[in-house]
């Protein structure tokens, strides 16, 4: 669930020498923007964070800056649309997703919140749909920094079809102009091994993971680069492990995003000897992707912690990874893979917007052409044009876990 300590992000601000000091806070719980302005200088954003977070549930929805005391009490607020720092991210057309036939688009008004989990990802319902009680997982955007990384998720994903992977749902369209603005999965409620570490690990789910890397990279060629115990989930009701979170993954060998030291191969073996599977050791797997030797992992001895529970001896887990990468490095490495001719998959980048003539974020308007990605929503108010909103009310936050509970 969405933590409450972890809710803000401060994507810009203004620092003057001496003071004052304007941080552009963003609530990913209330999804908005908040200027937090305050009189002392501050190299960083933590105090501001500190002191919004005693208010920002009781704003009026219109507040676009907060002026605090030194101790965070509120001076003054401001509702200006002068003061309205919030930016409206490009979105992209539907038919420059290149969509496979059989992948649904449904609008966003068709989905209904459930909870929030992260920032940027919501489970939801379709109430309208056939089966308005199946629960999905929605992971959207809106700002500019999460644009890439959803349209290249999206584009994988949906494109990926396997026994242990998450089942892409649908691509999610605004209700404005049916362009993109995330998409859905489905949502697995067994958990993963981090969240339900005393669940019995079975040798069955190491060896449906190995299968799945293997399909990634040595038949579509794709490398998910994040392997870890955080990005699977166990279905229960068909026993199989499920690889999901595409957001790293890159065509492996091409050029955007692929990193060889964050190959499957290595994300596996510190998956199952750190990843609180057997040893829940994890010093290893904090090095830099670049310093991390799983050969060294494989080759020490390991220990299995004591609540640690496994379906077969710790030796025959260990059997079936050796094995397994020893074929793999004997066999197609990611290296040699990326430089095949082999028919792999292949998506769409994030599209260009279209040619304006104006720049939105210059003070003076300009006759220079430009692709703009991103503009301040007072700009495209004061122009009278429909802004797609998605700010919504905050949520009740529980003192002693700080998980989010939607309100009734």
């Amino acid at each position: 669930m969405l933590n409450c300590q972890d809710r803000f992000f401060s994507p810009s601000g203004a620092i003057y020498p001496g003071g004052p000091s304007i941080w552009h806070v963003v609530d990913w719980d209330q999804r908005r923007l908040v200027s937090v302005k305050m009189d002392e200088e501050q190299e960083s954003e933590d105090v501001a964070f500190k002191h919004l977070l005693k208010h920002i549930d009781t704003l009026a929805p219109d507040v676009y800056l907060v002026y605090l005391s030194p101790d965070g009490d509120i001076l003054s607020t401001s509702s200006d649309r002068e003061d309205d720092e919030t930016m409206c991210v490009f979105r992209p057309p539907l038919d420059a997703a290149q969509l496979p036939d059989d992948i649904a688009v449904v609008s966003r008004a068709e989905l209904q919140e459930v909870a929030r989990l992260g920032p940027n990802v919501d489970m939801v319902v379709k109430p309208r749909s056939k089966r308005p009680q199946e629960k999905f997982v929605f992971k959207y955007f809106f700002l500019f920094p999460h644009l890439d990384f959803n349209w290249h998720e999206m584009g994988i994903w949906c494109r990926v079809k396997h026994p242990s992977i998450v089942p892409f749902d649908s691509v999610i369209v605004d209700e404005l102009e049916g362009h993109c603005v995330g998409f859905t999965s489905r949502y697995i409620p067994g958990g993963t091994p981090e969240e339900n570490p005393a669940r019995l690990f079975k040798s069955k789910w190491l060896r449906q993971l190995m299968d799945v890397v293997d399909e990634l990279n040595l038949v579509l060629g794709v490398a998910h680069q994040d392997v870890a115990p955080r990005n699977m989930l166990v279905d229960e009701s068909t026993d199989t492990l499920m690889l999901f979170d595409f957001d790293f993954a890159a065509r492996i060998g091409g050029r955007q995003g692929y990193s060889e030291p964050r190959n499957d191969v290595k994300g596996v073996g510190f998956s199952l000897y750190e990843i609180e599977i057997i040893t829940r050791d994890s010093a290893r797997r904090g090095k830099r992707h670049e310093d991390q030797d799983v050969e060294a992992v494989e080759q020490m001895a390991w220990t299995k912690h004591p609540d640690v529970q496994l379906d077969h001896p710790v030796s025959e887990f260990r059997r079936v990874l050796g094995e397994w990468c020893e074929r793999r490095r004997k066999g197609r490495s990611e290296e040699v893979i990326g430089t095949g001719t082999t028919n792999f998959l292949e998506w769409p980048t994030v599209p260009e917007p279209p040619v304006t003539v104006q720049g939105g974020l210059d003070p003076e308007p300009t006759t220079e052409l430009r692709r703009q990605y991103f503009w301040r929503r007072r700009d495209l108010v004061r122009e009278g044009k429909t802004v797609l909103n998605w700010q919504r009310p905050p949520q009740k936050w529980p003192d002693e876990d700080g998980a989010v509970h939607i309100k009734t």
